[in-house]
């Protein structure tokens, strides 16, 4: 009797050496979230997603209206390359503050992220129309709105992957396009609403605008899995020391850089480029506003199409229609149909690289709690271009003159696209099948 007891123990009483074997099984092969791919929450959660794109982005996009401005009314003398500091800083921090909000968003503060991010956005906008002297401004709408923007952008975006997977592409598409509807809307309303009133009204009253979009964005979503969204699901913690030991996506990385150095300058001066192509005042100010309402198919059509053939492949693609469209504004610059047309198309596949951003990062994430901290980096490398970009852009326009900045930024676009070529080779080889 005593003989069999303690056989019956070894029987039944697992050995330290199992239990760590186990534990390490765990971390190993952590319980992953169902996606519900729709129903109610996951549609709401995309409208308000939605929503605060348009209120930030959006918002961002629309910083060609003040540049021109600024040149031609409020800080004349002043070089074109000194105002586009402004916009550039504020697209920097938009993007480079992925690098704070992604981590955080990954640890379930959504709704504190956004509420401070709101509150800054908001406050600086109309601090704005206040303004009287350049560093104000560069205080204001470069710094303040940067950052706010910035601690909505990412979590706006990392939210929406909660819900869907197989249908990632198309749901990420649809929310970028609150960046699109953005800048059309917008520029169209500070354009009419500075010629009827004033800068600073007008400023103010699109402040309203921006205040109600990103209270009722806030209001319909919903993170899936509670107010901490995928918190509650066990795993390992992400290792962004790992994410730069894969090649695929350190050239990821880099081509992003590249390619966001080029494509935002063609945007924040195609009004400027109207006004020395000498176009009519009324069709000017509508020149943005086309811009982006093309770019709404960018954001769209190749993002569902994503969905069947791999997003990082549709984005290489179309990030090589991109810089070969941008050196048609060569051709662009002798008339006004012209350049309309190039607009229209430039929007198009330039809206597309942005949109596919996420769903190709979104791919190379090993677990669901990778999603923020990956997006947060890839955006860091966007902002850094979207820094330095403008700016030497613009340099290069005052001292080069029009061709020599269209040709820069078809290069760049062009260098971008053949390191996204490489990301593909390696995401494709590392996963052992060519749809990423």
């Amino acid at each position: 009797m005593n003989d069999r007891f303690p056989k019956h123990q070894e029987k039944t009483t697992p050995s330290a050496d199992s239990e760590c074997d186990l534990e390490k099984h765990k971390e190993q092969t952590p319980t992953q979230p169902a996606f519900p791919e729709g129903g109610r929450d996951a549609w709401l959660t995309i409208l308000g997603a939605w929503f605060l794109v348009f209120g930030t982005f959006g918002t961002a996009n629309t910083f060609g209206v003040f540049q021109s401005y600024y040149v031609t009314t409020k800080y004349i003398g002043r070089d074109s390359s000194d105002l586009a500091w402004v916009g550039s800083l504020q697209m920097f921090l938009l993007f480079m503050m992925g690098g704070v909000s992604g981590p955080l968003f990954d640890k379930g503060y959504f709704y504190p992220l956004v509420g401070s991010g709101a509150a800054i956005h908001i406050f600086s906008f109309y601090m704005v129309s206040l303004c009287k002297r350049f560093w104000q401004t560069f205080v204001a709408q470069g710094v303040l709105a940067g950052i706010g923007m910035g601690m909505i952008f990412v979590p706006a975006l990392g939210v929406v992957s909660q819900y869907f997977k197989a249908k990632r592409g198309l749901a990420s598409g649809v929310v970028v396009t609150g960046s699109s509807a953005g800048g059309v809307v917008l520029p169209i309303m500070l354009n009419k609403l500075i010629e009827k009133h004033d800068f600073a009204r007008g400023v103010q009253y699109t402040g309203i605008l921006l205040a109600g979009c990103v209270v009722v964005g806030t209001a319909l979503i919903r993170p899936f899995g509670g107010v901490r969204g995928h918190k509650v699901v066990d795993g390992p913690k992400p290792d962004p020391k790992s994410f730069f030991r894969e090649p695929g996506y350190v050239a990821l990385c880099i081509g992003v850089f590249f390619v966001a150095w080029g494509v935002f300058f063609p945007i924040i001066f195609l009004q400027y480029f109207a006004e020395l192509n000498h176009t009519s005042e009324s069709l000017t100010f509508y020149m943005i506003a086309i811009l982006n309402g093309a770019s709404v198919v960018g954001r769209t059509v190749p993002n569902l199409i994503a969905d069947k053939l791999g997003a990082l492949n549709l984005m290489t693609v179309m990030s090589f229609l991109t810089s070969g469209i941008c050196f048609a504004f060569f051709g662009a610059a002798k008339s006004t149909a012209g350049l309309v047309v190039v607009a229209i198309l430039y929007g198009a596949f330039s809206g597309a690289f942005v949109s596919l951003l996420a769903p190709a990062v979104f791919s190379m994430a090993k677990s669901q709690q990778e999603v923020g901290t990956r997006m947060g980096i890839s955006m860091m490398a966007l902002g850094v271009a979207a820094l330095t970009g403008s700016p030497l852009g613009a340099a290069i326009l005052d001292s080069r003159g029009y061709g020599a900045s269209i040709a820069w930024s078809g290069s760049m676009g062009a260098a971008g696209t053949a390191l996204f070529a490489v990301a593909t080779y390696f995401t494709a080889r590392s996963k052992g099948h060519w749809k990423v």
